[in-house]
């Protein structure tokens, strides 16, 4: 037994020999789903077991905590060469965020004290404007809210009792998470005291961002974890403000006659024969419990390859999941009649431009935000058009 414990001692330290070798040639490591490193990182010229690589960070947070009754925010600044520095600073009812961008854009967030659920099934404003996947970029939404009219030049609602919705992934990849999730969450307060409205349904990569896994994410953001001390888990909690916030959300709303997916409803989802409110619940107990085991079961109707966050079969062929080609104008049309609309509103699969597919029964809206043009999806007296962050506005085309 002593030889063999010798023996297996010897394989270990043999392999972490070896990768150390490795390691220090190729200038890669082991990088772990929520972004701690093993091996030599040359980014940061440093030597890490398990933890996070020490990337310089100029501006992030606030992550906003509640402690016994009192609030507090951590910032984390820095000037990109050396490494950053952490502040907690003690809040009330507002909050300053400084966005990571040339301009130094900084705004001020009145903090709510209870985030109940979304509706669920909205009759239909004269107007709204529909966003996807705008993945962590503050100035390609800025661009596209004010030259739309959604927002004034001190980023302050300017729609009225016109409606946003936002069809997921407004996370993730850009460096810019945090501010533009405050952004929201201040237009959604703003927008409800002018009478209009903001929709947020959520996307894959929120629930990533949940589970803390940082795949996608901003190699900034690895600073941020080194710099807290927090892991990304830690830092998207339910008891964070944005973490409680966000997991409000739904995964799926109505507003008028058309459905508002991230991904899309697969057949498998559409067998289930669940209201929005049962869909809602399921939501509820998934992002909220915290455990990753529950969200990757086989038959959620939210989770998988063929789950509502995830599924791309009303965009594109999923035979690469063995889920079969493109869903059939059948399978289209029986999503409709199940949730009594006339179209369904889809992000998650890219188009270069926002456009329909299945006769205008399926709108497409995720497009390339970060290639200099930008658009938006615009309803306006049941009538549909595609803007631009130009203000340029244009018949909703086929794609």
């Amino acid at each position: 037994m002593k030889k063999l414990s010798i023996y297996l001692l010897g394989l270990l330290l043999l392999f972490v020999l070896s990768l150390c070798f490795l390691s220090w040639h190729t200038g890669s490591g082991i990088r772990f789903s929520d972004g701690r490193y093993l091996g030599y990182s040359p980014n940061t010229n440093e030597w890490l077991m398990f933890e996070y690589q020490n990337i310089p960070v100029l501006h992030d947070g606030p992550y906003v905590f509640r402690n016994k009754g009192n609030q507090f925010a951590n910032y984390i600044t820095g000037d990109k060469n050396s490494p950053a520095k952490l502040s907690r600073v003690d809040i009330k009812n507002t909050v300053s965020v400084t966005v990571d961008n040339q301009f130094n854009t900084n705004f001020t967030v009145n903090l709510r004290n209870s985030y109940p659920r979304s509706e669920l099934d909205i009759p239909s404003p004269a107007k709204y404007l529909a966003i996807s996947d705008m993945e962590g970029n503050f100035d390609a939404m800025i661009d596209l809210l004010k030259s739309n009219g959604v927002i004034n030049d001190s980023l302050e609602w300017n729609f009225g009792s016109s409606h946003l919705v936002l069809i997921g992934d407004m996370v993730d990849r850009g460096k810019n998470v945090v501010p533009l999730l405050w952004l929201i969450y201040k237009l959604e307060a703003e927008a409800k005291s002018a009478g209009g409205n903001v929709h947020y349904v959520l996307g894959n990569h929120e629930r990533y961002l949940l589970d803390g896994r940082v795949k996608s994410a901003a190699k900034k953001y690895h600073g941020t974890f080194r710099t807290t001390g927090m892991s990304p888990r830690e830092l998207w909690s339910k008891d964070s403000e944005l973490g409680k916030w966000l997991r409000s959300k739904p995964v799926m709303l109505k507003v008028g006659d058309t459905l508002f997916v991230h991904g899309g409803v697969s057949p498998r989802a559409l067998t289930y024969n669940m209201s929005l409110e049962d869909i809602d619940a399921e939501a509820k107990r998934n992002f909220v419990i915290g455990d990753t085991v529950r969200r990757n079961i086989d038959n959620s109707i939210i989770h998988g390859s063929d789950g509502l966050l995830f599924y791309r079969g009303l965009a594109k062929s999923m035979s690469e999941y063995g889920l079969g080609g493109k869903a059939s104008s059948d399978h289209v049309n029986k999503i409709l009649s199940r949730y009594n609309v006339n179209r369904v509103a889809i992000g998650h699969t890219l188009v270069s431009n926002i456009g329909y597919d299945y006769d205008g029964k399926v709108l497409r809206v995720d497009v390339p935000h970060s290639s200099g043009t930008s658009e938006a999806l615009l309803m306006e007296r049941s009538s549909f058009w595609v803007v631009d962050n130009k203000g340029k506005k244009s018949p909703l085309g086929k794609l």
